[in-house]
């Protein structure tokens, strides 16, 4: 097999590297042996198919340790060892098992392996095979505890996070494709997207009475063409990092832009602002109160969105799904569409009776959750974070059920870490965020017509089909949608005197809807 060797530095030369590499299938390696960064190469063999070599210069260190997110578990692993005190081995990596840190909590539990030195050059090395995926890392120079307890981490200076100004990043990120032989997922939708499908990522700082300095900072991701005079606003998505982060995590750790780029350039979503507030440094107030005071309020006035709840969305990890929980139940209206992940606390009681009743807390019964366009709540089949975020996941899954509150719920193989996280954005995007629809059918002696509209300020039409139906039988086959409209023809006896509906379809940027 031959041998494909792709060298990274930035985000920007790791989708036009991969590009070139595989453009050139079975020519020479790329790489220069001593090239600083990161290298990844595809290897054809086990365990995964890829290996990535990690290089970083220090002359004056006389030790160098590498730490990333690269221990694994599986289902079965898991089912008998739920702490993963026996995590699953790079070199014993299978198809199905994924990141998880050893031992399973909240944290940064992961690997951490010395780096080997060229005396003559000082660059250090570290070479591990990976499967697909982004995994971060960072390094450690002239660390003398085991733990790593005191020492200093670095991110690579060859591969720096997007930007210069705001807070820091903690880890540098790599990429690493799918060779499909070795059963690895497809997870490219977290590659760069080609230079002339990517957004932007824009460091911003905004004036707040809620820090000691009278500011405070945001990242904003703006998507490819963004128009600031584009008649039809972008909906916003407010997305909320985990307790003791900040505003690059997403950006950085996430993969924000990479992700949203990518279903942009694909069609399965259509263009919106991403803004990403740091909640840590905050001095007073809630943050629930920053962000619908201030934050929005400054988006609102320097970027073209939609200021209705229709037009808006809130998600938060950990913490910050806490927060989530406390603008669906406590401020239920700010925004339509609520994105609650791996929530540490926020969840009101549900009483478990052992009866057949499970008897449930008035925050469930609030008309107006019926009324949000799209709930989105998320877990991993394996977190085990501090504050049991399963638990407030489970009660708020049931309470929400037993109040017949309509919502969208995501599980997979997965702990507190990014990677779930990054599957999580996926699935919300996909499925929820800004894809309601209204339905509505009007009757004449002769037709039937139904309307789809968008809930959300998006410019492109519903496409699809609709099922007209009288009294819940159908009427004829379905009707394809022009224009957003779909009109059924006939005799006004097939439906006179009786219940009209249209049932629309959805179609991949909208959801069905009933009318």
């Amino acid at each position: 097999m031959p041998r494909i060797t792709r060298r990274v530095v930035t985000p920007l030369m790791l989708s036009l590297a991969l590009a070139a590499t595989l453009a050139t299938v079975g020519s020479p390696s790329q790489a220069s042996p001593a090239a600083l960064g990161l290298t990844v190469t595809h290897t054809g063999t086990g365990p995964t198919g890829y290996e990535v070599t990690f290089r970083v210069k220090d002359s004056a260190a006389t030790s160098m340790r590498i730490k990333g997110t690269w221990s694994f578990a599986s289902t079965e692993s898991t089912s008998t060892d739920p702490k993963n005190a026996d995590a699953v081995a790079i070199t014993d990596w299978g198809p199905g098992d994924f990141p998880l840190q050893s031992p399973n909590q909240p944290g940064e539990a992961w690997p951490v392996a010395s780096m080997t030195k060229d005396a003559k050059t000082g660059v250090w090395s570290y070479t591990v095979p990976l499967p697909s995926g982004t995994f971060d890392y960072q390094f450690y120079a002239d660390c003398a505890s085991a733990t790593l307890s005191g020492c200093t981490a670095k991110t690579d200076p060859a591969n720096p996070a997007w930007n210069d100004t705001g807070s820091s990043a903690v880890f540098s990120q790599v990429y690493v494709p799918s060779d499909e032989r070795f059963g690895t997922a497809d997870l490219s939708y977290t590659a760069d997207a080609p230079a002339s499908k990517q957004g932007k990522l824009t460091e911003v700082t905004y004036p707040t009475a809620n820090t000691t300095t009278g500011d405070h900072q945001l990242a904003v991701y703006t998507p490819p063409g963004y128009n600031a005079k584009r008649s039809t606003p972008y909906p916003v998505l407010v997305l909320s990092h985990g307790g003791g982060e900040n505003e690059i995590a997403w950006s950085t750790r996430g993969r924000l832009r990479q992700i949203v780029d990518n279903l942009i350039a694909s069609g399965r979503v259509q263009p919106a602002i991403v803004v990403m507030p740091n909640g840590s440094g905050l001095t007073s107030g809630s943050y629930t109160t920053e962000i619908t005071g201030t934050v929005l309020p400054y988006v609102e006035a320097h970027y073209n969105v939609g200021t209705g709840a229709a037009d808006r969305a809130f998600a938060g990890t950990s913490a910050y799904g806490t927060q989530a929980n406390n603008f669906l139940f406590k401020d239920t209206t700010a925004f339509g569409y609520i994105g609650v992940w791996s929530p540490a606390s926020g969840a009101p009681a549900v009483t478990v009776t052992g009866q057949g009743n499970t008897p449930i807390d008035d925050a469930y019964k609030d008309p107006a959750l019926k009324k949000v366009l799209g709930i989105h709540l998320a877990i991993g089949q394996q977190d085990l974070g501090g504050n049991a975020p399963m638990m407030t996941a489970i009660t708020e899954r049931e309470g929400l059920i037993n109040a017949g509150v309509p919502f969208t719920y995501y599980s997979a193989s997965g702990g507190h870490t990014w990677a779930f996280w990054q599957q999580t954005l996926h699935d919300f995007l996909t499925r929820v965020g800004f894809r309601a629809t209204t339905t509505a059918v009007t009757t004449g002696t002769s037709k039937l017509t139904a309307t789809v509209t968008p809930a959300s300020s998006e410019p492109a039409t519903a496409t699809g089909t609709v099922q007209f139906k009288a009294d819940g039988v159908d009427l004829g086959k379905p009707v394809k949608l022009s224009g957003g409209h779909a009109v059924l023809r006939g005799a006004a006896s097939q439906w006179s005197g009786k219940t009209v509906t249209a049932v629309y379809s959805g179609d991949k940027l909208y959801n069905a809807s009933t009318g």
